[in-house]
């Protein structure tokens, strides 16, 4: 055998090989981002048990949540009921914008980053109202597109609080964040 015959045939088998790598990289990679996104759907959902397994647990917020966002007895809440009101919207937003961020990064699938978007803007007036932060621009911009497709239908509940607001003003100046809802 020739040393020209020898070097091609290694060529073409290191070839091979460096082609069978690639093939067999992008496999792996396939599996890690199913195992990845798995994961992650699942930390998601069990941080959603977790928030309203506490939630269940603790009768005075849960009664308090119930009469403001459930029956609209708005009026039966003091502005500290507000404020914790407040800071479980400001919860709620952060995982609806955490899903957003994902959704952008190919992490999460249209239909949970539908739903959020809906949840996200079914809260919008009681977002506004409460002044929680807007911690990214881009989501605020989101939620307001949202509002204005032909499918968004507000809740009976959100259009209450939203004639409920004219005659009430917010108690809270949106002072403790540089970008608020409003």
């Amino acid at each position: 055998m020739k040393h020209s015959t020898i070097l091609t045939i290694t060529t073409a088998c290191g070839n091979f090989a460096v082609l069978a790598g690639l093939v067999f990289l992008i496999v792996e990679l396939r599996q890690n981002s199913t195992i990845a996104l798995s994961q992650i759907r699942q930390e998601r959902t069990l941080s959603i048990i977790n928030e309203y397994a506490m939630f269940a647990q603790n009768r005075q917020f849960t009664s308090m949540l119930h009469k403001a966002l459930e029956d609209g007895d708005f009026d039966s809440l003091s502005k500290d009921d507000w404020n914790q009101v407040r800071l479980y919207e400001t919860a709620r937003m952060v995982r609806l914008e955490d899903v957003f961020f994902q959704y952008h990064n190919g992490l999460i699938d249209d239909s949970a980053y539908d739903f959020s978007l809906a949840m996200a803007a079914s809260r919008l007036p009681f977002w506004k109202w409460l002044k929680v932060a807007a911690i990214n621009p881009d989501f605020k911009v989101a939620v307001d597109a949202f509002t204005q497709r032909s499918d968004f239908k507000k809740a009976v509940l959100t259009m209450e609080f939203s004639e409920w607001t004219k005659e009430n003003p917010s108690p809270f100046r949106g002072i403790w964040a540089p970008s608020v809802y409003e």
